[in-house]
């Protein structure tokens, strides 16, 4: 029997987990929750947009018990993790949305509500924190250590041992250089090439990645 499932967004991102969760085949979503009353009531990819978050106690008290987080990011991950926290103050679980085409090496180890998406790579002894995207196409090499609410996303490259802080977002095409430390609250642009350490809270950007600007960091 399938377990059932509710989605936290109902945009692009959510699309790609609800594909995902269903080639799975062991959860069943059976509705998303969205903050844009414009599409309450309709219906993304056949499954029903029921209304916003305060909704979610509601399908907890009919026994739905797992979430996913179908909210993405381009650049400021604080949404989905406040998303990600909110469920799990609601007594909600998440669940981890693995691409059959990913390829995860064994000893590698992913926290709760992981996003691996298709063609993406996991290398030996690497260590994902909580609701992590790997975006397609995505590499994280060997003894890579990920934190919590971090995008890697499409077609970005880490490279051998690199530590990436919480909250931190790896661009499209980004390329990170081994032994490198990647702070907290960071945006790396797309198609940087990271060769030095990068401290908590700045956007980085060019080739090599260079600083652009300090971030906000705030709630």
């Amino acid at each position: 029997m399938s377990v059932p499932v509710v989605g936290l967004g109902a945009g692009g991102h959510a699309k790609v987990v609800i594909e995902i969760l269903q080639a799975d085949r062991q959860y069943e979503v059976i509705g998303l929750l969205d903050p844009n009353r414009d599409i309450h009531g309709k219906s993304v990819l056949g499954i029903p947009v029921l209304g916003d978050d305060g909704h979610l106690p509601i399908l907890k008290a009919r026994g739905v018990e797992h979430f996913f987080v179908g909210l993405g990011s381009t650049s400021d991950l604080k949404p989905r993790r406040r998303l990600y926290e909110f469920a799990l103050s609601q007594g909600m679980k998440p669940v981890s949305a693995i691409h059959p085409r990913a390829v995860i090496s064994p000893s590698a180890t992913l926290g709760l509500g992981a996003t691996v998406m298709s063609v993406a790579t996991i290398n030996a002894a690497a260590q994902l924190g909580e609701n992590v995207i790997v975006n397609t196409g995505a590499i994280v090499e060997h003894d890579c250590i990920v934190g919590n609410h971090v995008h890697i996303a499409t077609g970005a490259r880490l490279a051998s041992t690199v530590h990436v802080g919480d909250t931190t977002h790896i661009g499209i095409g980004a390329v990170i250089r081994q032994l490198i430390t990647i702070g907290s609250g960071v945006l790396v642009a797309a198609g940087a090439v990271v060769v030095d350490d990068v401290p908590d809270n700045v956007t980085v950007a060019g080739v090599p990645a260079r600083l652009l600007k300090r971030n906000e960091n705030h709630d």
